[in-house]
């Protein structure tokens, strides 16, 4: 298994709550879990000693607050129990239930907000504080009315035990903002947190709150596109194969001046094995690309003078969509109203898998990609700099979160995305988030994403579920980049290579 993300951890209640849990149930076993494992490897051996202990629980207004006062309520037998408020009372509303079921005639209850001199007492005098604050929401920077408090928790000379995650501690990268709470112990449920390397978190305890471990391996399971998976996605060509066997494939490419983008995604779907590739494009690049790949069938468009679509190439392409098996746009196609508008309508009306790469990202906006008549699956293939314009971020922001941004928005908009760059992401809903490790930085030049978004069209063409197909895109993308590079060296080997060398990695595959 590995690590989880905070979305991954919301992800794997909300399947939970799907089969049959409740958020309140979930919350009861944590915190009864994180109590038992105070009481069994700190509290009894006190009270075996008769030493009556002062336990601390600093809770927050949301949902790790209500881990919060699970664990006082259990501990109030057991201890002096008091629960300071760090900023009122709860908001969220399984924690507002388990705050009205405190036993009040058993602990004591201080808002810190209105008695902030009894609550640093209270931190003060603790032999166990036990912070509830944030949990795996934190992010940023403490706020000036909160950061006195955890200041206080700082200079505290109890026992530290944080629940879930050390508050002021981003549960993604392990960031520790100024104030943030040095535990000694962290008690996490279900999973190791990727933030947890922090040194903030001390010793790490995963607590089990009875998750189907199903769910966990579901959002948790094998990251890593490995070759034993993409052999499983290929089976033996039967004898009786003819062309339409392995589908048809059409592609929206290219634009005066950048012929060579539909060049190379033709190839590349083609050497996929597809059955027949169409290329749809421009009347005036015609000429060059036919010469470049005699193998595919072509669809000259009308253009404008400033070399757009028409709006007739426009029906011209949704017309044509209603044969193919999958749909590849953008690739050189270049930015425009009219590409917008053939985004849209196909959304709207194509019934097979449409991959959007380069220009075809760069002419929508994310809303233009929910269609609720859409049924066939979309495929979105974006550099970083092509997702911080899609989510208005700076490509900086891409790189940091690129884990938590493509589960996101895959989520969000109902898409397959494969997040480029180091580590290709494959994300979409409902499946696990899978990391690319093949490729180099050979790869890195223009043309590079027109291979990769022709593979991915020409493998959905022939029946591949599009998720799959993805992942296999990215895989066999990079594998043939290494093999390049092996042959010809990271400096000199070009987009073109890479496609010679699938040859080498399909024999492989059909062995």
């Amino acid at each position: 298994m590995r690590k989880a993300t905070a979305e991954d951890m919301r992800r794997i209640e909300r399947l939970a709550v799907e089969q049959g849990e409740s958020y309140g149930a979930l919350m009861e076993r944590a915190g009864q879990a994180a109590a038992e494992w105070i009481l069994r490897e700190w509290l009894e051996s006190r009270t075996a000693e008769g030493v009556d202990s002062l336990v601390t629980v600093v809770c927050g207004k949301g949902n790790n607050g209500g881990d919060g006062f699970v664990i006082a309520r259990r501990l109030a037998a057991f201890a002096q129990v008091t629960v300071v408020l760090a900023d009122g009372e709860p908001t969220a509303e399984p924690a507002r239930e388990n705050y009205a079921r405190l036993p009040l005639n058993a602990l004591t209850v201080l808002d810190y907000t209105q008695e902030p001199y009894l609550c640093s007492a209270a931190v003060r005098q603790a032999d166990m504080l036990v912070e509830c604050v944030y949990g795996i929401g934190f992010h940023g920077s403490l706020s000036a009315s909160m950061l006195p408090l955890f200041r206080q928790m700082e200079a505290a000379t109890a026992y530290k035990v944080a629940v879930d995650m050390p508050g002021g501690v981003n549960a993604d990268n392990g960031e520790a903002c100024d104030g943030a709470f040095d535990a000694d112990a962290t008690l996490t449920f279900t999973a190791v947190k990727e933030g947890l390397d922090s040194a903030n978190a001390g010793s790490v305890q995963v607590l089990d709150i009875g998750i189907d471990a199903d769910i966990v391996r579901q959002v948790l399971g094998e990251k890593a596109i490995t070759e034993e998976m993409v052999r499983a996605c290929f089976r033996p060509r039967p004898l009786d194969s003819h062309k339409g066997t392995f589908g048809r494939v059409l592609l929206v490419v290219g634009r005066y001046g950048m012929a060579g983008a539909a060049i190379l995604s033709a190839r590349a779907a083609l050497r996929s094995g597809a059955g027949l590739v169409t290329v749809a494009l421009p009347r005036s690049i015609y000429p060059i690309v036919a010469a470049a790949v005699p193998e595919a069938v072509f669809l000259p468009l009308d253009e404008t003078l400033e070399g757009d679509l028409t709006l007739d190439a426009v029906g011209a392409v949704v017309a044509r969509a209603k044969t193919a098996d999958a749909v590849v746009l953008g690739c050189g196609l270049g930015c425009s109203a009219t590409v917008a508008q053939l985004v849209t309508r196909l959304r709207r009306y194509c019934t097979c898998p449409l991959i959007l790469d380069a220009d075809g990202i760069n002419s929508v906006t994310p809303h233009m990609l929910v269609e609720e008549t859409a049924f066939a699956p979309l495929v979105l293939t974006p550099h970083p700099g092509e997702m911080a314009r899609l989510l208005d971020c700076t490509v900086d922001e891409v790189q940091r979160h690129r884990e938590e941004i493509a589960r996101r928005f895959a989520d969000e908009y109902g898409v397959i995305l494969a997040l480029k760059g180091y580590h290709t992401l494959v994300a979409a809903p409902d499946r696990p988030l899978m990391q690319n490790e093949t490729g180099n930085p050979g790869m890195a030049t223009g043309g590079s994403g027109d291979v990769l978004a022709g593979l991915i069209g020409g493998l959905t063409a022939q029946g591949m579920d599009a998720y799959f197909a993805t992942l296999c895109g990215v895989y066999l993308h990079g594998a043939a980049g290494d093999r390049a590079a092996a042959r010809l060296s990271q400096h000199a080997m070009l987009p073109s290579d890479m496609i010679e060398e699938l040859g080498g990695l399909f024999l492989n595959i059909e062995k």
